[in-house]
């Protein structure tokens, strides 16, 4: 019993080298480094913008890596058996930024784990919200002084980063037909982008750009083309399937600011084991697509798995 109760509460642990002492944390100077390995810093969900989840930092080495321990620990005390804890740190300023199952900030100091505020949203309902694979959280964006993240009812919130305090909320998408956020956003040059989870409940997947002060929708990108788009031949034209073909984006895109490009992983095709219903390669499902930065317009694309019936995700 012991054992299932200490497995179910979500705790985070800092482990330090006895081999040394860290660096003292250091200051942002900007935005996430586009290319650049991430430093003292984990400014963005990859580490840098192009996603490449690198540290330039050396002191931890294969000869004393078997001396690390654990430093301090911070308990969530979230219990739920419906739950999984998949958040990726953001260390702005000193400062950890962790989010929990049902789309909890928490604002923790890097050194000591001591907490400095935490936003637990209102979500009525949450456990009978259909979400395909529990819930979970992987994670926020940090930018322009606030905190932004997505929640399992479909919303995208902006927290003040000092206080937590809710700046804006907006509804991305409607969560009782299956719509919900669970990925990590992304910020850069004053915009925010995100996702949306949901393939297996017949969604239409896209992808929002939110200006980062108000919260107003800059553009969207819908990854099943509708009439007249390109890759709408790709779908049956005898049925209205490109409304609920799924094609979620649930995984923190790369960004190249040189190439003004936003590189998306589409997932599967809805429904996602039965093709009979959506004939053709079904784009954008199971494909990498670069999107323009300023107005959403595909690019290019490459998709990996033409008309999928495995339930694959290109991630």
């Amino acid at each position: 019993m012991q054992r299932n109760i200490l497995w179910r509460i979500l705790t985070i642990v800092a482990l330090v080298c006895v081999t040394g002492l860290a660096s003292p944390l250091v200051k942002a100077k900007g935005s996430a480094p586009a290319g650049d390995p991430a430093g003292q810093e984990w400014l963005t969900y990859g580490g840098n913008l192009y996603n490449q989840r690198y540290s330039s930092l050396d002191q931890i080495t294969p000869d004393n890596v078997k001396n690390l321990k654990g430093a301090w620990v911070y308990h969530t005390n979230v219990f739920s058996g419906g739950t999984s804890f998949e958040s990726s740190p953001i260390v702005v300023d000193g400062v950890m930024y962790l989010t929990g199952p049902q789309s909890q900030v928490y604002a923790v100091d890097a050194r000591n784990g001591q907490e400095k505020w935490k936003y637990i949203p209102t979500i009525e309902g949450v456990e009978s919200l259909p979400l395909c694979c529990g819930q979970v959280n992987r994670g926020v964006a940090v930018g322009d002084g606030m905190v932004f993240v997505g929640q399992v009812d479909a919303k995208l919130t902006a927290l003040d980063a000092k206080t937590g305090k809710v700046a804006w909320s907006v509804q991305v998408d409607d969560p009782r037909a299956g719509y919900s956020e669970t990925m990590a956003p992304i910020f850069y040059d004053g915009k925010v982008y995100i996702g949306v989870s949901g393939a297996e409940y017949e969604i239409r997947g896209h992808v929002t750009a939110y200006d980062a002060k108000t919260g107003d929708q800059v553009w969207r990108f819908y990854t099943i083309p509708g009439p007249g788009e390109a890759g709408h031949d790709t779908w049956p034209q005898d049925n209205e399937m490109w409304k609920y073909g799924g094609g979620s984006v649930w995984q923190a895109p790369a960004l190249d600011p040189d190439l003004g490009l936003l590189y998306i992983a589409v997932g599967n095709p809805s429904p996602d084991l039965d093709g009979t219903q959506r004939a053709g390669d079904n784009l954008y499902t199971e494909s990498i697509v670069a999107l323009d930065l300023k107005s959403g317009q595909p690019k290019w694309h490459f998709q990996e798995v033409h008309h999928d019936i495995w339930d694959y995700d290109t991630v």
